[in-house]
C-alpha cells in the first residue's frame, strides 16, 4: 500500500486563500493601515542609514514600474521591495509580531507587487493581512526552533510572509500559492552573528526575505512545482531549520480567534525588541534622568525567556560600543541611556552618540542578572552614592503595552522628507479601501 503523501503546504495555502477571499474585518483593515504608516515612518527615517544606501546602490534602478520609497527612482518589483525592506529595517524601530518584524518584508512586497499589477487599496490591505497571517502561523509552528538553531527569524519565516502576499497579489490559485510557499522555504536562511558586531547584514535579511517571496511567487506563477513535503518531510523545512525542536505543524491550519496582524506592535524606541520593556519600565517609573555622578552601580534583572529575555545576540554587549547597532542591541547601553534621561526615542541619538561617555561610565558599573522566575518580570536597581537605592519593577508599571499613536509617529518621522505631502499620504492610507490603484499612494512617497 502506497504511503499517503503529506500536503501540508496545500492546506496552509487554503487557509491563506481563505483570508484573501473573505472580507477583511474592520479591525484588521485598520491594523493593516497602521502597519503601512509604521513601515513608511521607519523607511523615511532610515533613508540616510548606511545599509539603505548600500541596498539602493546594489540594484541598478530603472524606469519602472515600482517605487523606491523616498528616492527619485523606480525599479522592478523585486528590487524596489528589496531596497524598501532593507531601509525599513535599518532604524531598528520596525514593528514586531509573528515572524519577528513582519512590517519589514510584508509591507514592501505588498506595495511593490501591488504597484506592479495596479491593485486596489482594498486588495493591498487584504494581501498585507495574508502576509502577516502566514508569518504568524509559521512562527507559531516552529515554536522558536529556528532561533534555537541559530537562524534569524526575519530571513527564514519572513520568506513565507513575503511569498504569501506576493502570491495573492499575483492572482495565484491555491495550488500555486502552495508552490510559492514551498519555493520560499527553499530560499529561507540567515544568521544572527552580525547583531553582536553591529554589522549591516541583519538589515539585509528583510530585503532577502522580500526578494525571496516575490521570486517564489513568480516561480509558482510560471508553473514551477515544488515537493508537497517541503515543510514537513524528513528532509524539509521543519526537519532542517528547526531540527531537534518540537514543531507544531498544526498551527499552520488551526482555527484562531483573530487574524495574526492584530498581534503586531510598534516599538516606542529605536532599539532591539528585547530591550523595549526594560526601557519602558525605567521611563515609566523614573521619567527624569539621573546624573552619572550620582550612580554607584546598577543591576538589571530580566527573565530568562520571552520578549524581555536575558541572552540574545548583541544583548550582552559591553562598552565600548563601536557603532549604533551595537548600542541599540545592548541591554546595558539602552538601560543606562534611559536612566540618564538621554533622548532614546530618537534614532539620531544612537547614530551620533553610541560612544556616549556618560553611558559608558555607568554601563561599566552595570550588571545583568537572570530572574529566578520568568513571571517576576524586570527589575532595575540603581544604587546611589548617597546610600539610597532606586528600585523599578515592570510589575509596578500600570501599562506595559507598546501602544503608539501611528498618526503622530508618521507625522514626526516622515514629514522631514515628505514635507507638504505628509498629510496627503496619511489621508490616502486612511481611506485606502476606496483607492482604485495603489499607484496613487506610491506616487506620493517618491522623492
Amino acid at each position: 500500500m502506497q504511503a499517503k503523501v503529506s500536503d501540508l503546504s496545500a492546506a496552509f495555502a487554503e487557509v491563506l486563500q481563505g483570508v484573501a477571499t473573505t472580507a477583511l474585518p474592520r479591525d484588521a483593515a485598520q491594523a493593516a493601515k497602521e502597519r503601512i504608516l509604521d513601515m513608511l515612518s521607519v523607511t523615511f527615517n532610515g533613508l540616510d542609514e548606511p545599509a539603505s544606501g548600500v541596498a539602493f546602490r546594489s540594484v541598478n534602478p530603472c524606469e519602472g514600474p515600482c517605487t523606491v520609497i523616498g528616492r527619485n527612482a523606480t525599479a522592478t518589483a523585486a528590487d524596489a521591495a528589496f531596497v524598501n525592506a532593507v531601509t525599513s529595517h535599518s532604524t531598528v524601530q520596525e514593528d514586531c509580531g509573528g515572524g519577528s518584524h513582519p512590517g519589514t518584508y510584508v509591507i514592501p512586497v505588498s506595495l511593490a507587487v501591488g504597484e506592479q499589477y495596479r491593485r486596489s487599496g482594498k486588495e493591498i490591505l487584504s494581501a498585507i493581512a495574508v502576509g502577516y497571517e502566514a508569518a504568524q502561523r509559521m512562527g507559531t509552528a516552529v515554536r522558536g526552533g529556528v532561533h534555537a538553531n541559530r537562524f534569524r527569524v526575519v530571513s527564514t519565516i519572513g520568506a513565507f510572509g513575503a511569498a504569501a502576499s506576493a502570491a495573492v497579489l499575483s492572482g495565484l490559485d491555491t495550488r500555486k500559492i502552495a508552490n510559492a510557499l514551498n519555493f520560499a522555504a527553499n530560499m529561507a536562511g540567515g544568521f544572527n552573528e552580525g547583531l553582536g558586531d553591529g554589522t549591516m547584514e541583519c538589515f539585509f535579511h528583510a530585503g532577502v526575505a522580500a526578494r525571496a517571496g516575490i521570486s517564489a511567487a513568480a516561480f509558482a506563477g510560471a508553473g514551477g512545482e515544488a515537493s508537497p513535503r517541503t515543510l514537513d518531510g524528513s528532509h524539509g523545512f521543519f526537519s532542517a531549520l528547526a531540527r531537534g525542536t518540537n514543531c507544531d505543524a498544526s498551527a499552520l491550519t488551526a482555527a484562531t480567534r483573530e487574524l495574526g496582524i492584530l498581534g503586531a506592535r510598534s516599538k516606542p524606541f529605536p532599539a532591539c525588541a528585547l530591550n523595549q520593556e526594560t526601557m519602558l519600565t525605567i521611563r515609566s517609573l523614573r521619567p527624569t534622568g539621573l546624573s552619572p555622578s550620582q550612580i554607584k552601580r546598577v543591576i538589571v534583572t530580566r527573565p530568562e525567556t520571552g520578549i524581555n529575555n536575558y541572552d540574545a545576540p548583541g544583548l550582552l554587549g559591553n562598552p565600548p560600543y563601536r557603532n549604533s547597532l551595537q548600542a541599540q542591541m545592548s541591554a546595558k547601553f539602552t538601560s543606562v541611556a534611559t536612566l540618564l534621561g538621554k533622548p532614546v526615542t530618537e534614532l539620531a541619538y544612537f547614530r551620533e552618540s553610541f560612544g556616549d561617555p556618560d553611558v559608558e561610565v555607568v554601563a561599566k558599573k552595570t550588571s545583568l542578572l537572570v530572574a529566578e522566575r520568568d513571571e517576576d518580570g524586570i527589575t532595575v536597581e540603581v544604587f546611589l552614592k548617597n546610600g539610597a537605592t532606586l528600585t523599578m519593577r515592570s510589575a509596578d508599571v500600570a501599562d506595559m503595552s507598546w501602544d503608539t499613536d501611528m498618526d503622530a509617529k508618521f507625522m514626526r518621522l516622515a514629514s522631514p522628507r515628505l514635507h507638504a505631502a505628509t498629510r496627503s499620504v496619511r489621508d490616502v492610507v486612511a481611506g485606502l479601501e476606496a483607492v482604485p490603484d495603489i499607484g496613487r499612494l506610491m506616487q506620493l512617497v517618491r522623492a
